[in-house]
Order: C-alpha cells, then structure tokens, then sequence
C-alpha cells in the first residue's frame, strides 16, 4: 500500500477529502491513556498498545479517527465533538452504517453520550468493557448518564466484555432504558483477561467487533 495512503489511515481529524465509501471508525480509548499516555502501563493488566490497536483497526480498511485525549477531559463534551465530526462525514454523503465509534472503558461511556447527542439510528456503537462496579468514584457520573442520556440515545450497539470482568450492570441498564431508536447485541469472550484483554490488538475481540460492523442484519 502508498505510504501516502497508509498514513491518512489514522488521525485525529476527518480526511480533508471524505470518501463516500469508506468505512470510518472513531477509537476512544481508556483513561488509563489520558493519564500515562498511550503505553501507560497498569500494575494488573500490563501496557496499553493504543498504536497497535488504531493500526489493527486501520489495517482491516477503516479510516481511524482517534488521537490521546489529555487528563481529565469532560466526557460529554468531547462527545459533542465527536458527534460534529459525524454529522460533517453525514453532510459529505458518507451512509451512517458505514460509521463506528467504538470507545473501551471510559471511552465506552463517552460513546454513549456521542449516541444521545447524534440520535441517529443507523451509525454503530461498540462499548468494550464499558463499566467496571470496582470503579466505585465513577458510579454517580454512570447514574448520570442513565437518567439523562439514556432515553435519548440512538444506534446500532454492540457490547462486548470478557467473562472475568466485572459484568457492565450499569451499562446494560442504559441499554434497557434507551428508546426503541436502538438496536442492541451482546458479546462475551472467556479466556482469563479480564479487562486486560483490550489492553492489545487482540483478534479475540478485534475480530469479532469487525464481522459485527460489517454484518448488517
């Protein structure tokens, strides 16, 4: 492939020529990042591989839109962000099923808000380990996002956890209290990661997040 190419592959901004036909998928990652950068390293799950995981995305032909957000960034309004980002891909002809936010963790929650601000049905959803209920200082912001986001949300949502994990409850409650504007698939993996498994470009859940975008029934 043109190195040329290949380097408009990742970003932190749009393409400055959007193509119609090209898949486009938002990464956010974790807050691990926003405080150790993108191989910050946790004491129980090893270093993160923010590269490696935006290059195995770009490598299976999706255009990654991500970047390192800084410490402390405010969840809803980067969301707004990234929901202005979409609707100029929107504008620019791009069909909404031929757009991902896929967000791990903290970035999981962010999509979530990204799905209230957008309210468009067909654009996908992927939260990956979305809640963990050891993250006991971040439960009132979740409860937040229920009560005031959740029935206004609206996508294609795929949510998919490893079985050691800590289940996302909360997560799954948004889910339940969404509009019937979503439509909504589960997907639990099983080999002793926890939520280090999305620590690395794994194709345990790589794969199984790309067949699910790509499938659109």
């Amino acid at each position: 492939m043109d190195s040329k190419i290949k380097l408009h592959k990742f970003s932190y901004d749009l393409p400055a020529m959007i193509d119609p036909s090209s898949k486009f998928l938002f990464f956010l990652h974790g807050m691990l990042s926003e405080f150790y950068g993108p191989n910050g390293i946790h004491p129980l799950y090893g270093a993160y591989d923010y590269y490696g995981i935006v290059r195995a995305f770009a490598d299976r032909e999706f255009i990654v839109v991500s970047e390192v957000r800084r410490r402390g960034i405010n969840p809803y309004k980067y969301a707004g962000r990234v929901a202005r980002q979409i609707r100029t891909l929107l504008s620019n002809n791009v069909s909404p099923e031929q757009i991902t936010v896929a967000g791990f963790s903290k970035g999981g929650f962010i999509a979530l808000y990204v799905a209230e601000k957008l309210k468009n049905p067909k654009v996908n959803f992927v939260v990956m380990a979305g809640f963990n209920n050891k993250a006991d200082r971040f439960l009132g912001n979740y409860k937040k996002q229920i009560r005031s986001s959740s029935p206004f949300m609206q996508g294609r949502f795929l949510y998919i956890y490893n079985g050691p994990d800590i289940k996302c409850i909360v997560c799954q409650r948004a889910f339940e209290l969404a509009s019937d504007k979503i439509t909504y698939s589960e997907i639990k993996i099983d080999n002793g990661l926890g939520h280090g498994l999305f620590y690395q470009p794994r194709d345990a859940w790589i794969e199984p997040v790309v067949e699910w975008i790509n499938n659109k029934h």
